[in-house]
């Protein structure tokens, strides 16, 4: 899965990089930008990982039901998302005002001309999400993984042909839907339906309990969604190419995001549901396990990236229509926003918990919570103005819904001061942060290359995960255990 994860961002970087070289930070960047991102951005919205928060814990409790009742939710969730979708074409242009109501009168109707098309990705995305928590639930990983590179891959092929002119924008909505529909289709090859639409139909599965837990998880994950939705709202205030900016920002935090944090919630929520009413001792370790693997990997994540944030975002944005002081501007945003990796992490995996209790309710009173101190400090300015003041809002935000998850989720026999301070677990996250402060300081004083810098950093983050790991006394054993062997 972690392959499927860093392939499929690559990929992303690779579709911003060529965002950013062929358009930089124009209003026609701010034009594509909203153009490539509005359809994903409202499924999240729409759904908020809700449907993997529903479905998992059905499918894996009740496998004698899980096919009937995976055939009855593509079924279901494809008709209803269908009308959606054919609401937002008739009003894309209501849709460029909400997400960017700084636009001018000519972006606006630009953007809405080609919002209508890329629409259509929607429906094909919520069914695509209905057949990954399904193969989630079966611990198969690695297809769905690869979904975000499938229809990255179509993107820049579209792109590309448009950048050396065999078509407009229209040609690369359509290379959008087609790899929308190829991801859909990859992850549906493995599920082995037998096709009785009539019977599959009876007893009707999708009962109340089942869709208001729906809506409690879509709230949850729609409300964090919202916050770099209203960010890059109030973005689009700070002139021309401000929601490119900030969105190239964003994607230099989500990939470390993706990769090395939140991918263990996906892995851990299926065994997380299935021990919740199993195995009480083994849900609490699962617990355990996967808070200290979510700081370990956030904090050294975000320490290296911090330090090396201009050599980041040189790689990624620095060519092309993209100048040096846009460059700069845009790791000096992503620098704050890598604050909030171990933020978000803790957030998403404590989310996870409290889904595979079938607790929804509780997240989404705790991120509304967070939602409302974010517009509060957006509104009033107290983090200042301009993009660094959104993002450390945002970093604010996060840090309140951490706090409230941790003193909400109460578990018996369990407390969170045993786990953030056992005993070696606390003395080997001193030490891999340690390590990744040095050598962070290190390698942004010395003169080296962009690429250099990062690959010395990866070395830096492994050798930080080992130290790490020795002191774990079971990788301890187990290591020395393979050494006598050989």
């Amino acid at each position: 899965m972690n392959l499927g994860l860093l392939l499929g961002r690559l990929s992303g970087f690779a579709r911003e990089a060529f965002v950013a070289s062929s358009y930089g930070a124009t209003s026609q960047a701010d034009i594509v930008v909203l153009m490539l991102t509005v359809p994903d951005l409202l499924v999240n919205i729409l759904v908020g990982g809700a449907m993997g928060a529903m479905l998992v814990p059905e499918f894996t409790q009740r496998p004698k039901i899980a096919k009937q009742l995976l055939y009855q939710s593509l079924l279901f969730f494809g008709v209803l998302f269908l009308m959606v979708t054919v609401g937002f074409y008739w009003q894309s242009d209501v849709l460029v005002a909400m997400l960017a109501p700084g636009f001018t009168d000519v972006q606006s109707e630009h953007a809405s001309i080609a919002l209508r098309w890329v629409l259509w990705l929607i429906p094909l995305t919520i069914l695509a999400g209905v057949a990954t928590a399904y193969l989630h639930a079966q611990h198969k990983f690695a297809v769905a993984a690869m979904g975000t590179l499938i229809i990255n891959s179509a993107i820049i092929t579209g792109l590309v042909l448009v950048y050396y002119g065999f078509g407009s924008l229209s040609l690369v909505a359509a290379f959008v839907i087609f790899g929308g529909l190829l991801r859909l289709l990859s992850q549906l090859s493995l599920v082995n339906f037998h096709w009785t639409p009539l019977v599959s139909l009876k007893p009707w599965q999708l009962h109340r309990p089942l869709v208001v837990r729906y809506g409690q998880a879509m709230m949850s994950g729609s409300l964090l969604l919202l916050f770099p939705v209203i960010a890059r709202a109030l973005a689009s205030y700070e002139g021309e190419g401000s929601i490119a900016m900030f969105n190239y920002s964003m994607r230099l935090v989500e990939f470390p995001l993706a990769i090395a944090v939140t991918f263990l919630a996906t892995i851990f929520f299926p065994r997380l549901a299935q021990s919740f009413t199993s195995n009480a001792g083994q849900h609490r370790q699962l617990i355990r396990y996967g808070v200290q693997l979510t700081l370990v990997l956030s904090f050294v994540a975000a320490i290296l990236l911090i330090y090396l944030s201009e050599a980041y975002a040189d790689i990624v944005y620095g060519h092309g229509e993209m100048n040096d002081t846009s460059v700069i501007a845009v790791a000096s945003v992503a620098a704050i926003g890598l604050f909030m990796l171990p933020l978000q992490g803790l957030a998403t995996f404590l989310t996870a918990v409290f889904n595979s209790r079938k607790d929804m309710r509780t997240p989404m009173l705790l991120n509304s919570v967070g939602l409302l101190f974010f517009l509060l400090a957006t509104s009033i300015d107290l983090f200042g103005n301009g993009l660094p003041a959104l993002m450390w809002a945002m970093v604010a935000s996060y840090a309140l819904i951490c706090s409230l998850q941790l003193m909400t989720l109460k578990i018996e026999s369990f407390r969170w001061f045993d786990v953030l301070f056992e005993k070696t677990f606390f003395i080997g996250i001193v030490c891999a942060i340690s390590i990744s402060i040095v050598a962070g300081k290190w390698i942004s004083q010395v003169d080296l290359s962009a690429w250099l810098s990062i690959a010395i950093a990866c070395l830096a983050a492994l050798l930080s995960l080992l130290v790490m790991a020795l002191f774990n006394e079971k990788l301890r054993f187990m290591l020395k255990s393979r050494l006598m062997t050989k």
